[in-house]
């Protein structure tokens, strides 16, 4: 991807899912990969503790509660569970494409990500399969 065409897709995403650019939790305050526990899902929330992982998706942060944050944080810990349970069913795919997005992982990574049910001008800014 050009970085005109990485432009326009974290353009789509940001007025589709403002929470990617959330300061405090989601793909921005992460290394792109896989998560610390299942390494399966997107990391999304950094951790700081107990639980021995740099950073949880979702379903692992919501597993682990408390666990998964030191004493001292705990309410962070609470606060970013939270939001990530208000995030969307396909939060996953969205943080891929952020990734690919802002060139953290490459465009092949979007391959696996289904485009029906994305809005519209995402949908328009993946890059075509090659």
């Amino acid at each position: 991807m050009t970085p005109d065409q990485r432009r326009v897709l974290r353009t789509a995403l940001l007025e589709a899912s403002p929470w990617l650019a959330h300061p405090e939790h989601g793909p921005q305050t992460v290394d792109a990969g896989s998560c610390g526990r299942c390494e399966q899902d997107p990391r999304l929330l950094p951790t700081c503790g107990p639980a021995g992982h740099e950073a949880l998706c979702r379903r692992c942060a919501l597993e682990l509660g408390d666990d998964g944050w030191c004493d001292g944080h705990l309410e962070e810990g609470r606060a970013a569970r939270a939001w990530a349970e208000q995030l969307p069913p396909r939060w996953g795919e969205l943080v891929v494409l952020w990734w690919v997005a802002t060139g953290e992982v490459r465009p092949g990574a979007a391959a696996g990500v289904a485009t029906d049910g994305l809005p519209t001008a995402v949908r328009a800014a993946l890059p075509s399969p090659e």
